[in-house]
């Protein structure tokens, strides 16, 4: 089991957003005793190995230049593939564009709960329960994603 995570680019650059994702999902990853796996479609010119000073310990990359501009639907089939190979019960996605177009594709895909604009954390004492803001941002609200 892990935790995997998708490492959104531009132009052969790692997102900033991304490496946010890569460090909240290895923290995902550690609190849950799994692996935090990455995920890298299209030609990069980043070094991706560098993904392991934010905790990722495997990148899964799908180095073809057909990937190099998104394709909701094409990620969505990549990254369930990959999500299958590596073995992964959560995946995390940058609360961006990209994330917000590939996420509910992909949960619908794999019937997969999605909770998008996590801000915190998820408690994972009694299940995993997740909280994100609502309102715009006045309120917090959790969401139980599923019992244990």
């Amino acid at each position: 089991m892990s935790v995997l995570i998708f490492i959104d680019t531009a132009e052969g650059q790692i997102k900033k957003s991304s490496l946010e994702a890569a460090c909240y999902g290895a923290k995902v990853a550690e609190q849950l005793g799994q692996q935090a796996n990455a995920v890298v479609l299209g030609t990069t010119t980043d070094d991706l190995s560098s993904l392991g000073k934010y905790g990722v310990k495997k990148v899964y990359h799908v180095n073809d230049e057909k990937l190099n501009g998104l394709d909701a639907q094409v990620y969505t089939n990549v990254i369930a593939q990959v999500a299958e190979k590596a073995g992964a019960q959560i995946i995390v996605f940058s609360h961006n564009l990209n994330g917000k177009a590939i996420a509910p594709r992909l949960s619908a895909r794999l019937k997969a709960g999605l909770v998008a604009g996590a801000v915190a954390l998820p408690d994972t004492a009694n299940g995993f329960t997740v909280r994100k803001n609502v309102f715009s941002g006045k309120s917090i609200c959790q969401r139980i994603c599923c019992n244990r």
